[in-house]
């Protein structure tokens, strides 16, 4: 085929299949399905189907709208009242894990200056944003994993809400820190002062924007227009917020924040407990969400794929810091998941839910774009260690787990309706029916037996999770 507009077509078509199939083998063989979106994207590269002017062109475009939608899912997912009281382990872990994989890759970089992988210009601010980019772990690979894996449904949340955290944690930290860096007209304090005001902006124009939307969503509670809807607001808050002077991505962040935890914070100010539009909106939107973010996911991770190119000395260091954060985060979990309250399955499985994606992998191309000098190859080193999180994820996983569980899946009343609109009846459905993205939706599935706890239950002076 020679029309340009064919190979397109053809090459999305192929994408969007290879996804779907993905999702069918990771139920049956464990291996996520960003696994194989990755390899299309290799092989894609290799037979030179896209021309890297190309991929230069699409690259900002493409940042924007999956930082949109990543951070739109994460945020609507933190919940405020878990970090306040009611999941301080996961709480502790997510910042635990966030700070020793900041300060360790800052110090990993630095040493790569030394050796002449970085350039000489390196500075260890310039690690600390590069472990702010890569700081956190990815709730789109985790939450649908995990939901099929037979594992506890406290730990499962621990880990989906430790990555919901953390994507909120790598915007916060990395946005000033790359805003600082490529400021440089202006001395440490007016950069400082400028990434402050920026940060400002956004937060009270993401606020007033959340909340302002909250009634609309209430209104539109029964209309299947309500993503759509919700996701222009996105947009025109991300362009209105830059136009602005602040920060794009934080404004959607504190957007999502509110608009997921409305119910909550109407409680905390005026002490009132309306009907929940936080519930509201999970119900509405689930499907048509899960549908966009399988989009966007197929296309990311295939993106990642083709964007794995020389220098070589960057994607070997990719590998082995992806290597270094497995281990930084062995002490985090250590630390915050004690025995005798959490067995070492427990343990050992938050070990592995390490992956990261589609937040570190947007964040990577930022600095670059902001022209922060000395990042030009830097999304390499990033897709690399992405890459190499998720293979060890999948190994670790695949050892843990093995072939499909024979624990039965209850489907809960809540998961009902969305399982009904995926064509999947209430009952047991098996292996080849529960797909990932299922899963994702049914955000915790619960097994017919009971869990309880390898070590005794938590006393009256004991910290229970």
């Amino acid at each position: 085929m020679s029309d340009p507009v064919s190979v397109f077509l053809v090459v999305i078509a192929s994408l969007l299949l290879v996804g779907a199939l993905g999702e069918l083998l990771f139920a049956r063989t464990r291996v996520p399905d960003v696994i194989w979106l990755i390899a299309a994207g290799l092989a894609l590269r290799l037979m030179g189907v896209v021309p890297q002017e190309v991929l230069d062109t699409i690259t900002p475009y493409f940042t924007a709208l999956t930082l949109v939608v990543v951070l739109f899912e994460g945020g609507s997912r933190l919940s405020l009242a878990d970090l306040v009281g009611a999941a301080p382990r996961a709480t502790m872990m997510s910042v635990l894990g966030f700070v020793f994989a900041m300060i360790t890759v800052a110090l990993f970089s630095v040493g790569l200056s030394a050796i002449a992988v970085l350039p000489a210009s390196w500075t260890f601010s310039h690690g600390l944003m590069l472990g702010a980019i890569v700081g956190g772990t990815s709730s789109l690979i985790l939450t649908p994993a995990l939901a099929l894996a037979r594992v506890s449904p406290r730990i499962q949340r621990i880990v989906q809400l430790e990555a919901s955290l953390t994507d909120a944690l790598c915007v916060v930290i990395a946005l000033p820190l790359i805003g600082i860096l490529a400021d440089q007209t202006h001395s440490f304090g007016a950069a400082l002062g400028v990434v402050g005001k920026s940060f400002g902006i956004a937060l009270a124009l993401g606020i007033l924007g959340g909340w302002a939307w909250v009634p609309v969503i209430r209104l539109l509670a029964d209309s299947p227009r309500v993503y759509p809807l919700t996701l222009a607001a996105l947009m025109f808050l991300y362009v209105f917020t830059g136009e602005a002077g602040g920060s794009p991505a934080m404004a959607v962040l504190a957007f999502a924040v509110v608009v997921g935890n409305a119910r909550l914070l109407m409680h905390w100010l005026i002490r009132a407990k309306p009907e929940g539009p936080e519930t509201t909106l999970a119900s509405s939107v689930r499907t048509v969400h899960s549908q966009i973010s399988f989009i966007i996911k197929s296309l990311f991770f295939t993106y990642l794929g083709l964007m794995l190119e020389p220098p070589w000395s960057m994607l070997i260091m990719g590998v082995v810091l992806g290597l270094v954060l497995m281990l930084v985060r062995i002490p985090a979990v250590m630390v915050s998941l004690r025995e005798p309250v959490f067995s070492v399955e427990e343990r050992g499985t938050a070990q592995i839910s390490m992956p990261r994606g589609m937040a570190a992998g947007a964040l990577a191309t930022m600095p670059m774009i902001a022209g922060v000098p000395g990042t030009e190859s830097l999304h390499s080193l990033v897709f690399a260690t992405i890459a190499a999180t998720i293979v060890l994820f999948t190994i670790g996983y695949r050892k843990t787990q093995g072939a499909w569980p024979p624990t039965r899946i209850q489907v809960t009343a809540a998961s009902g309706g969305a399982l009904g609109m995926l064509g999947v009846e209430a009952g047991d459905p098996g292996p080849e029916e529960v797909t990932a993205t299922i899963a994702a939706e049914l955000d915790v599935i619960e097994s017919e037996e009971p869990y309880t706890p390898a070590g005794p239950e938590p006393g009256p002076g004991r910290d229970a999770p």
